[in-house]
């Protein structure tokens, strides 16, 4: 029998194993952090807030959560992180009466983008606004769906830059970004909804839906953010600002809007990188005080408006001759400094250049009588998308008078009846979305169990500290 000696076994330093186990520690507290650190970039919860209505002296409640995400400014190439806001209805919300499509359950139908409107002050932003003209019916009357409201580039957290108004491709991006990062969201904090998918807006809400539409239609469907687009309804949207310029260089044209303009030529301009002053587009001193005012953030629409009434007349009954705004002699497309202000606009108009996706329903409003973006915007449009032979089948246009903000109203009432019968018709299983049910998938979107807060950080045990929590994927209410 082979007999081993037995040899004395040196001793581990204990600085050793100290040594060893900080390594260890650091490594992985390091990996977390970078884990961590990658996530707060892509999606953050900032606000969780329950909203009140009062339609009819009746309150109602929904409730908003405000997020930030990353996505790109106007350049298409600079990192920037924009804010948004997701309305729920008070049912979806709290995971209430949940719905049943085939042998599924959601806790929403489906997901809808709501396109803002013009705004020109930073408290008006979906994130900030404490009315949501468009966002709070849809929550309380409209079909039972998630809503992705962004503030857009220069509003929000990046309201000390001039907004992308009217940029096309560059409120698209942030837009399907916003809704990505609102996907990535909802998985975290353990809702489900089925695979509807629509998108609304009025007045620049209107271009911005058509943009998302050209964009997602020209670039292709991204399945972990817009993975199809079953309706789009738009309401009184400056889709050829082309066009419309070339209507305000008409002999003796008025503008019953006039901050609209500063406001294109400031998008233009600064939303492109345009080699062009603002002194060869707009007669002094609109060239430097119309860009004030914007830039602030702090003035409404109308008071804009009527700063411009009183530096160089007109008012709101009449309008403001354009020639008064406007360097008119400079604005020519054949010999002019401000080419490039022309192809921009023809960049950012909507009615050439792209084919529009057969699967998508389409309804176009607009008002014979607006006074602001000319009823020839949705005509343009309209023929358009019939060129590519959308028929009554996947295009329906809704014509009425009224100026461009006293028919906002009707808009909204007709477009939740369109969602509404949308939604209906896709839980009796008569209308089946033009891609599947979007499911999270549980590997990747499910909540770890434990308690969580709101913006997805991890509590070590029960809390007792009143407020709302995730607890295995579901909002726990601690009181």
């Amino acid at each position: 029998m082979k007999v081993f000696s037995k040899k004395p076994i040196k001793p581990v330093s204990p600085y050793l194993i100290i040594y060893y186990f900080l390594r260890r520690t650091f490594i992985l507290t390091l990996l977390l952090l970078t884990c961590l650190g990658l996530r707060a970039q892509e999606e953050v919860i900032t606000d969780t807030t329950a909203m009140s209505y009062t339609p009819l002296l009746l309150p109602m409640t929904y409730y908003r959560v405000n997020y930030t995400y990353s996505s790109v400014a106007p350049d298409g190439t600079t990192p920037v992180t924009l804010s948004a806001a997701l309305v729920f209805p008070k049912d979806v919300f709290e995971h209430n009466k949940p719905l049943t499509v085939g042998s599924r359950t959601y806790d929403a139908s489906g997901l809808i983008l709501c396109n803002h409107f013009t705004i020109t002050r930073d408290i008006e932003a979906p994130t900030q606004t404490s009315s949501m003209d468009i966002e709070a019916p849809l929550a309380l009357l409209g079909p039972r769906c998630i809503i992705i409201s962004p503030d857009g580039y220069g509003f929000g957290t990046t309201a000390d830059k001039p907004q992308a108004y009217l940029m096309a491709d560059a409120i698209a991006r942030n837009n399907v970004d916003a809704v990505r990062a609102a996907r990535r969201l909802l998985a975290r904090m353990g809702y489900t909804y089925g695979g509807l998918f629509a998108q609304l807006g009025y007045s620049q809400g209107g271009h911005s839906s058509i943009a998302v539409q050209r964009y997602v239609d020209t670039h292709g469907t991204e399945p972990d953010a817009i993975s199809h687009i079953d309706y789009t309804l738009c309401g009184d949207g400056p889709y050829d600002i082309s066009a419309m310029l070339d209507s305000l260089m008409v002999p003796g044209a008025r503008s019953m809007y006039p901050c609209a303009i500063p406001l294109i030529i400031q998008g233009q301009i600064e939303g492109a990188g345009l080699p062009v002053s603002y002194s060869d587009c707009l007669r002094a001193p609109l060239d430097t005080k119309a860009i004030e005012w914007l830039n602030a953030k702090v003035y409404a629409a109308d008071v804009i408006n009527h700063y411009i009434y009183d530096t160089v007349g007109g008012d709101k009954e009449t309008g403001v001759p354009v020639s008064d705004i406007l360097v008119t002699d400079n604005f020519s497309r054949t010999d002019s400094p401000l080419l490039p202000l022309y192809d921009a606009l023809v960049d950012n108009s909507l009615v050439t250049g792209w084919r529009p996706n057969k699967d998508t329903r389409f309804w176009l409003y607009h008002s014979e009588t607006d006074e602001v973006v000319p009823y020839f915007c949705m005509e343009h449009l309209r023929d358009f998308l019939r060129g590519w032979g959308l028929d009554s089948r996947h295009l329906n246009v809704y014509t009425t008078t009224g100026t461009h903000t006293g028919s906002a109203a009707l808009f909204v009432v007709l477009a939740m009846n369109e969602l509404r019968q949308m939604e209906n018709d896709y839980l009796a299983g008569t209308y089946i979305p033009t891609a599947v049910d979007i499911v999270p998938d549980a590997a990747s979107s499910a909540t770890p169990a434990g308690w969580y807060t709101l913006q997805g950080q991890q509590l070590p045990a029960e809390p007792h500290t009143p407020g709302i929590y995730i607890h295995n994927g579901k909002k726990v209410l601690i009181k």
